[in-house]
């Protein structure tokens, strides 16, 4: 069964690192926002997210 996990503020500090940490533990990741730009950074290359 894959875990699921809904980061808010995942474009900067803790939000952007939890996203990244839950990811490379296998986490099915969902993340949101106020920068559309920097959310879409951290989803390229992240598998999960």
């Amino acid at each position: 069964m894959t875990r699921t996990v809904w980061i808010v503020g995942a474009s900067t500090g803790i939000g952007r690192q939890l996203a990244l940490d839950y990811a490379n533990e296998g986490w099915q990741v969902a993340v949101s926002a106020r920068s559309a730009g920097k959310l879409d950074e951290l989803v390229v290359g992240h598998p999960g997210i």
